[in-house]
């Protein structure tokens, strides 16, 4: 996994080599961009011109930067051909703008990688990886990998990480007079356990944060299924809660998210922004487009389950692709993924997206059963994505 760490070394390594020795224009200008491109931002020539070379009047200095891009171009390649032909992080510069791309080499990383995962976990994935090699066939995997949605990340230069929503513990003082874990469905962030605490300033001595956790079964099905078509070794694969996700983890990655609306974490703000929100104590998803709002309610009962999943696909300029598979309970994701494993489906879901003006969208399935089986599944409503998502994903 690509973090800001390795980053700023991998930096430092380019910066430091014999290729960049006598540069040192170029080299202030490599890493004024990177640390652009780190924070999503895209600067224009004159701010390149004034915060590199600190001239804001010297219009033939902004003139030049395209030339001292050029150059930089030039030198990544000739350190990547010799220097850092075996560096695990490359860096490279499209032409036609200033962002930095910041990858994996593929060249040297052809292996499945599990990380950052309790013990229990870890264990259940390497079950999860063997059971998805064995029940599998070539054809099978095939057939999926080369259908719409999935064939992007199973081709694609940068490794996966599969973020699986943990439902969030606290501590809490029982009548025995020591800490238990325990779980109030109402908090689900470190945010949300800070600003109860702030609420109710008498029982701050009462509650305490652990670092406990749990998983839904949709999480462990969700990675079974994910892993059946995209692991075996041809993808870098790396996994993580989203309890412990940072912005940084999702730089130059393909990301899935799997979970209900509550593990959402530092995800929520990011699929607000895109139009899906839900309220914990009414239970109910807001779908937003535009200015128009649906409200979605799932209601149970002692015989059928009624659920709202929800699905978001978008890319990147850079290629990278995210998706997020949300529901209320169990149901709801493991249709949704059962449903986004057959080939026959994507098809449909590809017609129904065919006239959208971008390849991102969302969508909002209906998910009914009875203890998730002999469920059925309807695409409720489609839209897609308007918002320019290079602006808020990192």
């Amino acid at each position: 996994m690509t973090s800001i760490h390795q980053i700023n070394h991998n930096l430092q390594k380019v910066q430091n080599s014999q290729c960049f020795s006598k540069s040192v224009v170029v080299k202030e200008l490599f890493k004024y961009l990177v640390e652009k491109s780190i924070n999503s931002e895209t600067p224009k020539e004159f701010e390149i011109a004034y915060e590199v070379f600190g001239n804001s009047q010297n219009k033939g200095k902004e003139k030049n930067i395209r030339i001292y891009v050029h150059n930089l171009r030039k030198k990544l390649d000739e350190y990547y051909k010799n220097e850092g032909a075996v560096d695990q992080i490359v860096f490279s510069i499209p032409k036609g703008g200033y962002k930095v791309q910041i990858h994996r080499n593929r060249k040297i990383i052809r292996r499945s990688r599990i990380a950052s995962l309790s013990p229990y976990l870890l264990g259940l994935s390497l079950v999860v990886l063997l059971l998805a090699t064995m029940v599998f066939t070539s054809r099978d995997r095939s057939l999926i990998t080369r259908s719409y949605i999935w064939e992007g990340i199973y081709n694609s230069q940068y490794p996966l990480l599969i973020i699986l929503g943990d439902h969030y513990f606290i501590n809490s003082m029982n009548v025995l007079g020591s800490m238990t874990a325990t779980r109030l469905t109402k908090i689900n962030s470190d945010e949300e356990f800070n600003e109860m605490l702030e609420a109710n300033p008498g029982v701050k001595g009462s509650f305490e944060k652990t670092e406990q956790t749990y998983i839904n079964k949709q999480a462990p099905f969700g990675l079974y299924k994910v892993m059946s078509f995209l692991g075996g070794g041809h993808n870098e694969v790396n996994m993580r809660y989203s309890g412990n996700l940072k912005w940084e983890h999702l730089i130059a990655t393909n990301t899935i998210f799997i979970g209900s609306y509550k593990t959402q974490n530092i995800l929520k703000q990011i699929f607000e922004k895109i139009g899906i929100t839900y309220v914990v104590p009414e239970s109910k998803l807001l779908y937003t487009v535009k200015d128009s709002t649906s409200v979605y309610d799932s209601s149970n009962n002692d015989f059928l389950d009624i659920e709202y999943a929800t699905f978001i696909y978008f890319k990147t300029k850079d290629e990278r692709i995210a998706m997020s598979l949300m529901c209320k309970t169990d149901i709801g994701n493991v249709a949704t993924i059962k449903y986004l494993s057959e080939p026959e489906n994507l098809k449909e879901l590809k017609t129904l997206v065919t006239d959208f003006p971008t390849e991102n969208f969302k969508a909002v399935f209906e998910v009914s059963g009875n203890d998730q089986t002999d469920f059925k599944i309807l695409v409720k409503r489609i839209d897609p994505i308007t918002l320019n998502m290079d602006e808020i994903w990192p």
